[in-house]
């Protein structure tokens, strides 16, 4: 187990003469997250919005153009992004926790457009590569991200808070002298 420090909640960290300082900004943290908050918001109602006029209007059968280039540019995505995670994971760096998350839900999109695309022939394969394979791989990925996300925690007690604290604590804004 390990123990974090830390500032108040609404402090953003300022270092100066090598040492960690804390400058109080609770008003502009808090309204650059209201806003933040109101834009996500506003969006997620307008996706669910596009989503539920999409089902009621999009036809059953639709002939795609440039189908196997949408088909090779994810399948080119999560090649760069499988070489991007070995990289990182094979020289221990940190953003192995970030590609690990992107190709995690490169291959959860995969697998649910091969499934949902699937002819008859093919739907069966479709349905086992996704059960036996990018699934699993995405689960095992996320996990990876977990456990790198905790061992950076643990081995860079400077960061913690980062991992236990609200978001709050994670600067939105420069700080002052910037």
């Amino acid at each position: 187990m390990f123990h974090c420090g830390g500032g108040h909640e609404g402090d953003s960290r300022r270092a100066g003469a090598g040492r960690t300082t804390y400058v109080r900004r609770p008003h502009a943290l808090r309204n650059t997250r209201e806003l933040l908050f109101v834009l996500l918001t506003a969006v997620a109602i307008t996706e669910l919005l596009w989503v539920i006029y999409l089902g009621w209007t999009l036809p059953r059968h639709y002939v795609a153009n440039h189908w196997e280039v949408a088909w090779v540019g994810l399948d080119v995505a999560e090649i760069v992004m499988l070489l991007a995670t070995a990289w990182a994971a094979s020289r221990q760096r940190a953003v192995v926790i970030l590609f690990s998350i992107v190709l995690a839900t490169l291959l959860v999109v995969d697998a649910w457009f091969d499934v949902t695309t699937a002819r008859r022939g093919a739907f069966l394969q479709s349905v086992l590569l996704a059960v036996f394979a990018e699934i699993p791989l995405a689960v095992l990925l996320l996990w990876i991200a977990w456990r790198a996300s905790r061992r950076l925690i643990e081995t860079h007690p400077e960061h913690c808070d980062l991992m236990v604290s609200p978001v709050p604590r994670v600067p939105l804004l420069p700080p002052e002298d910037e």
